[in-house]
């Protein structure tokens, strides 16, 4: 129970990316193979029918990634009732590989619970295939070997991807503190610095004036340095400019 709570609440991968050229390549070159398979293969059943539902669903496509639930809905939910319409002819096009787009986006993009309902569907849709699809027992279980292998292609990607993101926040954290180190072995030395020169020319004033002055002038060399070493570490962070690698003060300084 807790398993399946955990995959209905697993949330969508962040920055799906949205439509970029390839897609509008692919729905382009479709939208010429699937004419032309239609022209080529007069045998196909309902050819004319077949032919205007693969051109209808050519834009799930384009935004198979941002909205994969409604892709998988409006293509499989259509591919399902083809056949209770044309009489028991299904879309047999070989075209209709490119509807295998579609459970791939939603298992890669889509939250747990757009998986669960899509595959739903996706089952719905398969019950209705071996019930009114295809003649052929053969053709039917090489079209379902194919669903597997495309869903777990498409989770292989989702979680690889995930992998990924800790990796880098793990490198952010570290990176973090990386800068937190630097800031107190460099700044906060120099600070500390001339927090006891001030103390400490307070402290002679009155007796001796030329200490005080001693004093300032090191608190002035003091916040000279501390600013250069900000200005490097700013420099670093905003252009990417190799950091300055030489060793942070001793005890001798």
């Amino acid at each position: 129970m807790h398993l399946l709570r955990s995959v209905w609440d697993e949330p969508r991968p962040p920055a799906a990316p949205a439509r970029v050229w390839r897609d509008w390549a692919l729905v382009a070159v479709l939208a010429v193979l699937i004419p032309v398979e239609a022209l080529l293969r007069p045998e196909l059943p309902a050819r004319i029918p077949t032919t205007a539902l693969l051109l209808a669903l050519l834009p799930t496509l384009l935004w198979r990634r941002t909205r994969p639930l409604p892709a998988v809905a409006v293509a499989f939910g259509a591919t399902t009732l083809f056949p209770l319409v044309t009489g028991g002819a299904g879309a047999e096009s070989y075209a209709t590989a490119y509807l295998l787009f579609l459970p791939y986006a939603l298992v890669r993009w889509g939250s747990g619970r757009e998986i669960t309902l899509g595959s739903t569907i996706i089952a719905i849709k398969i019950l209705v295939w071996f019930a009114v699809g295809p003649a052929e027992l053969e053709d039917a279980l090489a079209g379902l070997a194919v669903l597997p292998t495309v869903t777990a292609l498409g989770l292989a990607f989702r979680y690889r991807s995930r992998a990924r993101q800790r990796e880098l926040d793990g490198v952010r954290l570290r990176e973090r503190e990386r800068l937190a180190r630097d800031l107190h072995d460099t700044v906060a030395h120099h600070v500390s610095a001339m927090a006891i020169r001030a103390q400490a020319g307070l402290a002679t004033s009155a007796a001796d004036p030329g200490a005080a002055a001693d004093a300032l002038r090191l608190i002035e060399a003091e916040a000279a340095r501390a600013l250069a070493e900000m200005r490097a570490m700013v420099r670093v962070l905003r252009r990417g400019e190799p950091a300055d690698l030489a060793p942070s003060p001793g005890i001798r300084d």
